[in-house]
């Protein structure tokens, strides 16, 4: 007999028996989430920090309803937009 299947029947004979660890429900699991991310991910800080440093080769637009632009090329281009 292994001496795993041994101390498994040991435990039975004695009455102990390891205790589940109880997992918690869904809607708790949402309210610990809910605790910590409440004031939210901080998307809004990192649009309005892409708007401010967009520094890519649209002059002036609209990607993914978020206004970006160049502000070196707006004001090299001024006259042609």
């Amino acid at each position: 007999m292994s001496k795993q299947k041994l101390q498994k029947l040991i435990q039975q004979m004695s009455g102990k028996k390891k205790k589940k660890v109880k997992k918690p429900d869904a809607r708790t699991e949402a309210l610990r989430g809910r605790k910590y991310f409440s004031k939210g991910s901080g998307e809004n800080d990192m649009v309005r920090q892409a708007q401010r440093d967009y520094n890519g080769s649209y002059i002036s637009g609209d990607l993914g309803g978020v206004k970006i632009g160049n502000p070196s090329y707006k004001k090299y281009y001024k006259g042609l937009i």
